[in-house]
């Protein structure tokens, strides 16, 4: 082990992953990074991925922990719990479905290392299993990208693909001081959150144009399984919640004139309206209803009109979102036709 490289820690929140979670492993065990500690949080499973787990993990002479929860508390609680446990300088988080190729974890932390950075960025690979297909995704349009500010602004200007915390890596002692943790109930923004609020408080982002990590998409997700907890309004209240709690930690943070604005005018309503472009886009009619449902609710309304800037700054968004608010039928057949 080389004395100079400074200590990783992996954190890999698992809920019966027994079918998938060796494939994971090896691939995380096979790095070309050697100064790893493994953290395999299980999330009370009730399969075998404990046992599979260890005896991979046994017998590949890295470093591990495998943590035991007794209720289920989702990804968010299990990669607190992992943090928790966490030695390394750095910590990455991997989902328990997917896989990295062999130097994911080398690259970033030679690009941490190098520009002393609170969190590093990289792009990643989708892979869907029915089709057999790859494709890359780019996480930013606008590149390079120099100061913390650039990242929230490249967010803020629609030009930020955003989907996890496994395409990044966090220095420890930057997230234990400012009290960063995922939002423990919250299942759709919960990366996001983390993500947002680390470019606010950071004094140094970095992004490599490189594919390390390979996300899986696959019929048994975890995503997936879990789609009726996204229709339910609590689902999206939370949702709308990270989004409001990330707005007021970059008004915290930031003089920058274009963000403030965009968060103090167009950040909450433009993340539900979003939700719902995208079903009517994919033609997914029965998600937009459900979609359409939730947002229904009194208690999602009394945040949208919380947010009073947009609708001074923006009126048509404000008509937009009062539309989809109580004629849902009437803005989805509009947008179809204009789709």
């Amino acid at each position: 082990m080389s004395s100079t490289q400074p200590l990783v820690s992996i954190i890999i929140p698992t809920y019966n992953g027994a079918k998938r979670i060796a494939k994971t492993l090896a691939s995380i065990i096979n790095q070309d990074y050697e100064n790893l500690e493994i953290i395999l949080v299980n999330d009370a499973s009730t399969d075998d991925t404990v046992k599979i787990s260890q005896e991979v993990l046994e017998n590949s002479g890295r470093k591990f922990t495998i943590i035991k929860r007794t209720v289920n508390g989702r990804q968010s609680a299990s990669r607190n719990t992992g943090l928790k446990t966490a030695k390394g300088k750095y910590v990455i988080f991997v989902d328990h479905d997917d896989l990295v190729e062999k130097n994911y974890v080398s690259l970033l932390c030679n690009e941490a290392e190098k520009k002393n950075t609170d969190i590093s960025i990289c792009d990643f690979i989708h892979y869907y299993v029915k089709d057999n297909r790859y494709e890359y995704n780019s996480m930013f349009s606008e590149y390079p990208l120099e100061k913390p500010e650039d990242f929230i602004r490249a967010w803020a200007s629609n030009k930020m693909c955003f989907y996890g915390a496994w395409c990044c890596i966090f220095r420890r002692d930057f997230l234990v001081k400012n009290n960063l943790k995922f939002p423990e109930k919250c299942y759709i923004c919960e990366d996001f959150e983390i993500v947002m609020k680390s470019f606010a408080l950071s004094s140094c982002v970095s992004y490599i144009k490189e594919a390390p990590y390979i996300y899986i998409h696959h019929s048994e997700q975890q995503s997936i399984a879990e789609i009726k907890d996204r229709f339910h309004y609590k689902t999206y209240y939370q949702a709308v919640l990270s989004y409001w709690r990330v707005g007021r930690c970059i008004l915290r943070h930031t003089q920058d004139k274009y963000i403030r604005n965009y968060v103090m005018t167009f950040c909450i309503t433009e993340k539900l309206l979003r939700i719902c472009k995208q079903s009517i886009r994919s033609g997914d009619r029965d998600y937009y209803a459900q979609t359409a449902k939730t947002l229904n609710h009194k208690k999602i309304r009394n945040v949208i009109l919380a947010s009073v800037h947009f609708i001074f700054k923006e009126p048509e968004l404000f008509f937009k979102t009062l539309i989809i608010s109580y004629f849902p039928n009437f803005y989805y057949k509009i947008r179809s036709k204009n789709k």
